[in-house]
């Protein structure tokens, strides 16, 4: 057979197989609009204003999100598999712990799924783009209420629980709703141009803030280990571990490395937010872990 016949065959086959299955072309950035980029992202960008199809079939392409969005979406595997383990070994009616876990971990599954979503479908144009993180803010939201409820009802000790419970819940309630409104508030005043520094200022100052309001149920007992004699500051380990996570998830959110020292070298795999959102996910984790080691520990105790 010629070989200008085994080309043909081949490009009639490459020709009948449907683009969902093939490898797509991918866009730099000077070929989508400017609020699409990613700071120092120079290449991997899907075609904008394509029909919804596109997008979500984009799941299974490779592209400068495919790590946002898969990671995400194991994030919710990994909880969804500790949930369910967490089932098989307590009693909703009986162990009160469970209720706790329960409503931290679906927490932590409506904003891993709403960011996954929003990693898929935002760039379809600069419109859907602003409304898909709206969207994301919210399950950003839900999940700093949920991680405010772990701390008071899964690892606060007793003194702290008796002074907080009585308005926690009302602060962890407005301050989450404020803590949204900041962030659309940043992303509609200076989320037109991806390289102000405004924004990142406006997102870290608020979710700071909220995260200390949700550490002050469990903090106070670095104060009662250290006058105790008796305690080890390791014996803390598991609550000092969850705020190192969440020190370097904002260290990784605004620091734009190591793409902005390499451009162009980590635009598909290993940029900053793809670190961030793995940060996210094991801190989720920690705060699990967190919440049934104490519970475990008070078992033990009352044994």
């Amino acid at each position: 057979m010629a070989t200008e016949t085994i080309e043909e065959l081949i490009k009639q086959t490459l020709n009948t197989i449907p683009w969902q299955t093939t490898l797509q072309l991918t866009l730099p950035a000077k070929h989508v609009p400017f609020v699409l980029h990613g700071p120092s992202i120079l290449t991997g960008y899907r075609v904008p204003y394509k029909e919804w199809k596109y997008f979500f079939l984009s799941l299974f392409q490779l592209h400068n999100e495919t790590v946002n969005v898969w990671s995400h979406l194991i994030g919710c595997i990994i909880i969804s598999v500790k949930l369910y383990g967490y089932m098989d070994e307590f009693d909703v009616d009986k162990d009160y712990v469970m209720s706790t876990l329960l409503m931290f971990g679906i927490s932590c599954l409506i904003c891993l799924f709403t960011s996954a979503n929003v990693h898929l479908l935002h760039s379809k144009s600069p419109y859907v783009h602003f409304v898909a993180f709206m969207v994301d803010y919210m399950g950003a939201t839900i999940s700093s209420f949920g991680s405010g409820i772990a701390g008071i009802y899964g690892l606060s000790e007793a003194r702290s629980y008796r002074w907080l419970m009585p308005l926690y819940l009302p602060v962890i309630f407005i301050s989450s709703y404020l803590n949204f409104v900041n962030l659309c508030l940043a992303k509609i005043w200076y989320g037109h141009d991806p390289h102000n520094i405004q924004r990142k200022y406006m997102f870290i100052i608020g979710m700071s803030i909220q995260a200390l309001i949700n550490m002050a149920p469990f903090v106070t007992r670095y104060e009662i280990c250290f006058s105790n004699e008796n305690c080890s500051m390791t014996s803390l380990n598991h609550l000092t571990l969850i705020q190192i996570v969440f020190i370097l998830e904002a260290v990784t959110f605004a620091a734009y490395q190591p793409e902005k020292t390499w451009p162009g070298k980590f635009d598909i795999v290993g940029h900053g937010h793809q670190i961030f959102h793995v940060l996210i996910i094991c801190n989720h984790v920690f705060q699990l872990d967190a919440i049934y080691a104490d519970h475990d520990k008070k078992k033990l105790v009352s044994q």
